[in-house]
C-alpha cells in the first residue's frame, strides 16, 4: 500500500496518496464516484487549467491577487500544461452534474505546484485560484471552448478531407456510367460523377452546418459564478481574462451578455452535439454505400475497388472485406448514440443550473475523436485508393430491364413495360429485346445510348 498524507477541507480530514498533487476534496470524489473508470477529457482539462491561469494574471493585475500569487499560479497552470500532469485529475466523468469535483482538482493541484515554487502554503484552492470564479461558470466556459476547439481544429478539417477527395473522385469517374439502384433494385443509369459528388455535397452540407452552430458556442459566460449575478467577481478581471484567452488560443471568445444562458442551459453545446449526429449520420450512409458498392465482386455490384488493407478472414484465403467502411459505419453508431444521450441530458437542466456537464462534455469530446478519426482513415486508408471498375459498371447499366424507362416516351409506357419484361424472361438485352418486338433500329440505338440515358455532357473534342 502506497503512502499516504492527510488533507484537510470544511468536512475533515482525508487521506491522500502521498504522491498526488491535490487535495482532499479530490480525494473525496475519487471515493464518491467509482462509475465509470472514465476521467474528463485531457482536451477540456487543458481549456479549464487555461482559464484558471487567465484569471490569475487579470486578477493580479487588477491588484485583487497579490502579484507573487498570481505569479505563481500562472507558472503552475504552465507546469501541468508543458508537463502532461493528466494522472492528477483522476476524477470520474460520472460525479456531480456541475463538474465542481473537476474544479477543485484543478483548484487544488495549481495550488500545490504554485505553494510548492513559492515554498509555503500561502496559495489556496478557493481563495486564490478560484478567485472570482465558481464551478458554474468556469466548468461551462472551457466546455466551450474545448468543444469549439475540437469541432473547428479537428472535426471540421478532416471532414473537409473527405469533401475533397469526394470532389476529385467525382472529376476522375464524371463519365464513367452505372446503373442507378432505387428501393435497392435497378434502375435508370446515372453516373459515378454523379454519385461521387452527391456524397461530397451532403458531407459538405454537414460541415457548413456544423460551422454555423459553432458561432454562439464563441461566447462564454465566464465571470457569471454560480447563478449569473457575477457575486464575488471582478467584471474588469473577467474581461482581461478572456482578453488574454483570445490571445493565447486565437478562438473567438467574447462574454454572454446574460451569464444565466451558458449556466443554467447548454442550449448551444446541445446543438453542435446534434449537428454532429447529423455528420455521422452522413458518413454511415456513405460507408454503406461504399460496402454495398464494393460487395461480390463476384456475387454482388462489384464495382468499386476498395484497397485491400488486410485479410479479410481467418478461414476463407484471399477473401478481402470492406474493413475501413465497416469501422466508420460503427463509429458513426456510436457518435449517434452519444448525441444521443447529449439530447437526453436536457432533462437535468432545471432551474438556474445544467446539471448533466460531464456527460456533456465527455461525450462531445469523444464524438469530436471518432468523428475526425474516422474522416481521416476513411480517406487515408480507403477513399484515396479506391477504383471504379469501368467495365463491370457499363456492363450492368447496359443489361439492366430498366433501360426500358427511355422507351416509354417513344413508344408508350405499355410497349415499354413488354419490352422490359421480355428483356427479364429471356434474359436479353432490352436492346435485343426491343428488336424482338418490332421497335426499329434507329429509334433503339437513339434512345438507348447509355452517355444520353446517363446525363453525360459531351466534353468539345
Amino acid at each position: 500500500m502506497s503512502e499516504h498524507r492527510k488533507e484537510r477541507d470544511t468536512l475533515g480530514e482525508v487521506m491522500v496518496p502521498a504522491e498526488a498533487l491535490y487535495g482532499a476534496q479530490t480525494a473525496r470524489a475519487v471515493a464518491n464516484f467509482p462509475v465509470s473508470g472514465w476521467t474528463m477529457p485531457v482536451a477540456f482539462l487543458r481549456e479549464l487549467v487555461l482559464v484558471k491561469k487567465a484569471m490569475a494574471v487579470a486578477n493580479g493585475e487588477k491588484g485583487l491577487l497579490p502579484q507573487a500569487l498570481a505569479n505563481a499560479i500562472a507558472a503552475a497552470a504552465d507546469e501541468v500544461l508543458e508537463g502532461g500532469l493528466w494522472q492528477h485529475f483522476p476524477v470520474d466523468v460520472f460525479q456531480t452534474g456541475s463538474a465542481t469535483s473537476t474544479n477543485m482538482n484543478v483548484n487544488e493541484v495549481l495550488a500545490f505546484l504554485a505553494n510548492r515554487r513559492l515554498g509555503s502554503g500561502t496559495v489556496h484552492p478557493n481563495d486564490h485560484v478560484n478567485l472570482g470564479q465558481s464551478s458554474n461558470d468556469v466548468i461551462p466556459t472551457a466546455a466551450r471552448m474545448a468543444a469549439f476547439q475540437a469541432a473547428s481544429q479537428k472535426v471540421i478539417p478532416e471532414a473537409q478531407r473527405v469533401v475533397e477527395t469526394l470532389r476529385a473522385l467525382a472529376q476522375r469517374y464524371r463519365a464513367t456510367v452505372t446503373l442507378g439502384r432505387t428501393h435497392l433494385v435497378d434502375a435508370v443509369p446515372t453516373t459515378y460523377g454523379r454519385i461521387f459528388d452527391a456524397w461530397a455535397r451532403r458531407l459538405a452540407r454537414a460541415c457548413e452546418r456544423l460551422q454555423r452552430d459553432l458561432e454562439p458556442v464563441a461566447e462564454l459566460p465566464l465571470g457569471g459564478t454560480a447563478l449569473g449575478s457575477g457575486l464575488n467577481a471582478n467584471r474588469e478581471a473577467t474581461g482581461k481574462a478572456v482578453e488574454l484567452l483570445r490571445r493565447w488560443t486565437g478562438g473567438p471568445w467574447r462574454l454572454m451578455a446574460n451569464p444565466a444562458v451558458g449556466i443554467a442551459g447548454w442550449d448551444d453545446l446541445q446543438a453542435l452535439a446534434q449537428s454532429y449526429g447529423h455528420l455521422a449520420g452522413v458518413l454511415f450512409a456513405l460507408a454503406q454505400d461504399l460496402r454495398l458498392r464494393s460487395s461480390g465482386p463476384y456475387g454482388g455490384l462489384g464495382e468499386l475497388q476498395l484497397p485491400a488493407v488486410q485479410p479479410g478472414s481467418s478461414l476463407m484465403p484471399g477473401k478481402v472485406n470492406p474493413v475501413i467502411p465497416e469501422a466508420v459505419a460503427q463509429a458513426a453508431l456510436e457518435v449517434r448514440g452519444l448525441v444521443q444521450a447529449v439530447t437526453e441530458s436536457q432533462a437535468l437542466s432545471q432551474l438556474d443550473l445544467f446539471h448533466a456537464g460531464p456527460l456533456l462534455i465527455w461525450n462531445l469530446d469523444t464524438s469530436a475523436q471518432l468523428l475526425s478519426s474516422s474522416c481521416r482513415v476513411l480517406v487515408d486508408r480507403c477513399l484515396a485508393g479506391l477504383a471504379v471498375n469501368e467495365e463491370r459498371c457499363r456492363e450492368l447499366a447496359s443489361r439492366s430491364p430498366a433501360l426500358a424507362t427511355a422507351l416509354a416516351r417513344e413508344v408508350g409506357y405499355e410497349q415499354a413495360a413488354a419490352v422490359a419484361k421480355l428483356a427479364q424472361a429471356q434474359s436479353l438485352s432490352v436492346l435485343e429485346a426491343g428488336r424482338r418486338l418490332g421497335i426499329a433500329e434507329e429509334l433503339l440505338q437513339r434512345v438507348l445510348d447509355l452517355e444520353r440515358l446517363a446525363g453525360v455532357v459531351k466534353e468539345d473534342s
